[in-house]
């Protein structure tokens, strides 16, 4: 038998503050969230000052938040649940069909290439990116790399720049991943190579606000983005907003990668969605090329 426990904070003002932060903030928290929602308020709370949650969230209502609000607030109300190479197919499929595409077309002229991680959290997955690219492009000096990595938690951005860690970050990954690609340090995590590092820009930024597509942040001309396990934190209209603008900064023949759970015909019907063996990805396809019909793509 389930028992409700009744919240610490009033029904009304969890109402509000999940109201005020889906409009400052992009932050979805319904009512079935709110634990998470009070758990994280209270945190924030105490971090900045406060005994009680209740005066802090009284004086956020009051006024728009600052980019120091919402960087402290997004601290403690985003989950930072990731690890190298999590979920496999998506990057069996990049490895095997879309990146050598992209390298035979670019190969003989540009050689350029951009990569996107929107919401990548503590820098797991564009490290994994930066190494697959290390894997498949021999003269990779030659190439104008472009593997951009961003986020709205600061904590989140502050360990990707450090690139140190810890066993859990490599569960469900091959033995020669550390050895290829990190050092052990004395207290036993595990650093990212410089090279590797190097190859991964880091900064911050909101995806609920109107910042991107941007020459201003490099957040345009896209060839592949990575936006995963991050929608869901969205109410549905602004996840559709945050859709349409990562459609806007791909080129013509660029992909969107999400996450199996949070593949939506109807949310992504600007793209076309391509079935892979295994997993649904989106391609922006040039104007009056056909957006409702799913291509087949057999793995090799």
């Amino acid at each position: 038998m389930s028992i409700n426990i009744p919240f610490a904070l009033p029904d009304a003002l969890l109402s509000r503050l999940s109201d005020f932060l889906a409009t400052q903030v992009g932050l979805h928290f319904p009512r079935e969230r709110w634990r998470d929602l009070e758990r994280g308020i209270s945190a924030a709370a105490r971090e900045s000052g406060h005994a009680q949650a209740e005066a802090y969230i009284h004086r956020l209502l009051v006024a728009p938040l600052t980019r120091t609000q919402i960087e402290g607030l997004a601290s403690h109300l985003t989950v930072g649940e990731t690890y190298f190479f999590r979920e496999k197919r998506s990057f069996e499929i990049l490895e095997q069909q879309i990146l050598p595409e992209l390298l035979r077309a670019r190969a003989q002229t540009e050689k350029r290439l951009r990569i996107w991680s929107a919401g990548c959290c503590s820098g797991e997955e564009p490290y994994s990116i930066a190494m697959l690219l290390d894997r498949l492009i021999p003269d990779l000096e030659k190439w104008n790399l472009t593997i951009l990595a961003t986020d709205i938690n600061p904590r989140f951005l502050r360990k990707a720049a450090r690139g140190a860690y810890g066993a859990w970050s490599f569960r469900d990954t091959p033995g020669w991943l550390k050895e290829r690609h990190f050092t052990r340090r004395p207290d036993g995590r595990f650093e990212i190579q410089p090279r590797i590092r190097r190859m991964v820009s880091f900064s911050y930024l909101n995806l609920a606000e109107d910042a991107y597509p941007s020459l201003v942040n490099g957040t345009n001309a896209m060839d592949v983005i990575f936006c995963r396990n991050v929608l869901m934190y969205f109410a549905h209209e602004r996840a559709s907003k945050v859709v349409d603008k990562l459609h806007r900064s791909l080129v013509d023949g660029g992909w969107l990668i999400t996450s199996p759970a949070e593949t939506s015909n109807l949310q992504f019907s600007a793209f076309t969605a391509v079935e892979f063996s295994g997993a649904f990805l989106y391609c922006r396809m040039a104007a009056g090329a056909p957006r409702t019909v799913a291509v087949r793509h057999q793995s090799p």
